[in-house]
Order: structure tokens, then sequence, then C-alpha cells
């Protein structure tokens, strides 16, 4: 709250006043202006000016444009050189420049924040086996141009009731403060595990599974829903007739069952992407698959700008907005995919994330 100088001027003679007690000052001056809340803290800061200045007033500032200070820009830029995690909060500190003066000078010489991407650890072995992933699946697909189309990508995903919501995100505009509140934590959390895959111009799914995922409700999974789904739409599209589908997984010990296995290779013989299968999957590799990054990013986006209700909303929130990825999407999907392949290999195989533009 704003304090006309007349006000400023009062709330010193109530400290001197009332035996310089802050809170008595505060509460005299409260008292006597019903529209007014100042806080004991203000006038501690009030009286430490006064002192210090024998004014109550601010202090002008300096009208030349800092921005233009070639020895101000000198110093924020030598500063954020040296220590480039620094914020424009501790940057200030760091120089004595105002913040605002600051981000002036950052936003003149364009400097632009970057957040840190978190990126799966690669172990010494992986660099070979991604890189050689890629010539592979390169090949593949410059002989054969449809051969993503006939790809079933899967992964599977957990979504939580609460503690998902990223609060700077989240506005609530009024004239008085609402204080609402949202509870994140909890010791039991609510969530639902989800499995889901992409084929082709088709969302399969998604899948709710009961419990964490093993190897037997993974099976389970397989046989009587995966597989049954998979063989409806290529029934249905005619643009798979003569095609034989391809199953992606990742390396997921569930995956890694032996009657998981068993399976896929009776059903998809030759034809499975995953650890032991026809073509290996990399292990620590879920930069490839694009369900990580693709269609779970995109469904929290969407599922988290509101709170859900209850798990039931929750589960209706994510089979609702799968409906609604569109065959353009799933498209530029296995182009993205396509395109991370090259990237990979400009790396040896190594993270590639720095190139994607």
């Amino acid at each position: 709250m704003v304090y006309s100088i007349a006000e400023r001027v009062e709330i010193v003679e109530l400290y001197f006043i009332n035996n310089q007690c802050a809170r008595r000052t505060a509460t005299v001056f409260n008292y006597q202006h019903v529209n007014k809340h100042v806080h004991h803290s203000y006038i501690l800061e009030l009286i430490a000016k006064f002192r210090q200045t024998g004014s109550v007033a601010n202090k002008k500032r300096n009208m030349e444009n800092p921005v233009r200070n070639e020895a101000t820009e000198v110093a924020v830029l030598g500063e954020i050189v040296m220590n480039p995690t620094l914020s424009t909060r501790k940057l200030s500190d760091e120089t004595g420049v105002p913040r605002t003066t600051v981000q002036r000078i950052l936003k003149h010489n364009k400097w632009h924040p970057y957040k840190i991407q978190l990126l799966q650890e690669l172990t010494e072995d992986d660099n070979d086996r991604r890189l050689q992933f890629c010539e592979i699946m390169s090949e593949i697909v410059i002989n054969d141009p449809n051969y993503l189309f006939n790809v079933c990508f899967s992964d599977e995903c957990s979504f939580f009731l609460n503690g998902t919501v990223n609060r700077h995100n989240c506005r609530y505009w009024s004239d008085t403060n609402p204080r609402i509140y949202n509870e994140v934590h909890t010791q039991h959390p609510q969530k639902l595990n989800v499995w889901a895959g992409i084929f082709g111009d088709h969302i399969i799914g998604p899948f709710f599974l009961p419990g964490n995922l093993n190897g037997d409700t993974y099976l389970d999974l397989l046989v009587n829903a995966v597989n049954p789904a998979l063989i409806e739409i290529v029934q249905n599209d005619q643009r798979y007739r003569g095609e034989n589908p391809i199953f992606q997984q990742d390396g997921a010990p569930p995956h890694y069952a032996l009657p998981v296995r068993q399976f896929l290779d009776e059903t998809f013989p030759g034809r499975w992407i995953g650890r032991r299968g026809a073509i290996e999957w990399p292990a620590r590799s879920p930069d490839f698959s694009p369900l990580d990054f693709f269609l779970w990013g995109h469904l929290k986006s969407k599922i988290y700008a509101t709170e859900p209700e209850s798990l039931d909303d929750l589960r209706n929130r994510i089979t609702n907005e799968c409906q609604r990825i569109t065959p353009d999407m799933l498209r530029n999907v296995r182009e993205h995919f396509r395109q991370l392949l090259y990237y990979c290999m400009e790396v040896n195989g190594g993270h590639f994330q720095h190139l994607i533009r």
C-alpha cells in the first residue's frame, strides 16, 4: 500500500509518541485510518530510512538511461557470463544494479532465460546401441516410407489426481484475494495407470490398468485389449490392407517377462520392436518414444488446465482428450520421430535435444 508524505510523517510522530514500539504505532495508526492496514515491518523500515536520511520521502531516481550506461552494462554482462545460472534478483544483489535495470540490459543485449531440460542418464554402452537403432530404423524408413504408419508405438504413464497442477500457470482474477488453495500433498496419492498406443492415424486405448503393472497384467492387456484393438483397426481401415502391424514397447521389466515375449513372437513374428525383439529398442531412451515426447505431455497440458474433481473425472478427461487428437497431429509425430533418428546419428547416439528446432 502507498502512503503519502503526510501519512509517513504521522507514522514517525506516532512511533516516538508510543515509546518507539512499531506494533503499538501500527495499531494506533490503523485505528485512526480505517482504510489503511500498515504493518509494523513497514514502520521499522520507514524509521530506519528516516534515521539514515532525515527524510521520509523516496530517493530520487537517476534519470540517466541505465541501459546505455556502458559501465553498468559491463558489470551486469560480465557477472552473467561468469555465472549464467544467476537469477535477475541475485544478479542485482551482486552488481548493485536495480533489478529492472538488469532486466533492461539483458533484454537490450538479447539475453534470454532458458530452462534446464532433464534427460535420461546414458551409460557407457548406450550411445552405440542408440546409434545402431537409429541406423537400422532410418534405413528401413528410407526403403519403406509407409513403415512408421504401420508401427504401434506404446507406453504406460501414471496420472495423479492432485499434485500435478503447475500453480505458476494458474490465475484467479478478482478485486480482492479469494484465498484459493489447492491441497497437493497426501500420504495416499490417488492415481490412474494408463496404457496407450499410437498406431498410424489412430490412438489405441487409453486402457486403464488395475494397480501397478507386472508381467501377468501386461500379458492380459495385450491379449484381451491391445491386440483386438489393432485387429479392428486393420480390418476397418483400408490403408492397412496387405500390411502387417509392427508392435513397439520399451524395455520395462513387465515387457520383458517370458510369457509376454512368447506372445509377441507368436502374434508379431519378426515384427516387434523392444528388448530382445526383432529390432532392439535401446535402453534408457524415452526421448525416442512418441508417447513420451508427445502424447503424455499433450494430455497433461489439457487435463490439468483445471484440477480434476475425482478419479472418474480424471479418467473421462484422459479418454476425451485422446479422442480429440487428430490424424494431422499424429502425422507430425511420425515425421518428428523420423527426424530424431537423424539428430541422434549426428551426435553418434548421444543426447540430441539441443539440435531440435
